[in-house]
């Protein structure tokens, strides 16, 4: 995944975050679920920047088929979003789907 970090912290100040890190993917309209990332081309990313980072996703099983290159997922740290990934790859088999309407996800 190419990932985003675009939110402030709290404070309003530039965020930073590491390897490691786990926030909330929203997978469906109706279903978000924790990942943590290994960042590839960084140690840390700071607010405006991104990296390329391997993802993992926490109970694919219940999300089937709804990854494809080019999808970008919204990324949040509860109800707070904070950025956004691209998917570049996607290496599980259950999770790969064709290309569908943003309104069938």
């Amino acid at each position: 995944m190419r990932f985003e970090l675009t939110g402030l912290g709290a404070d309003g100040r530039r965020r930073r975050v590491f390897d490691g890190y786990r926030p909330h993917y929203r997978i469906r309209p109706d279903y978000h679920t924790s990942a943590q990332h290994r960042f590839l081309d960084a140690t840390e990313v700071l607010t405006g920047e991104s990296a390329e980072a391997e993802v993992w996703l926490l109970t694919p099983e219940h999300y089937p088929g709804t990854l494809w290159v080019g999808r970008r997922l919204d990324i949040s740290e509860g109800a707070r979003p904070v950025g956004f990934a691209t998917v570049l790859e996607v290496f599980n088999p259950i999770l790969l789907g064709a290309e569908a309407a943003p309104e069938r996800i």
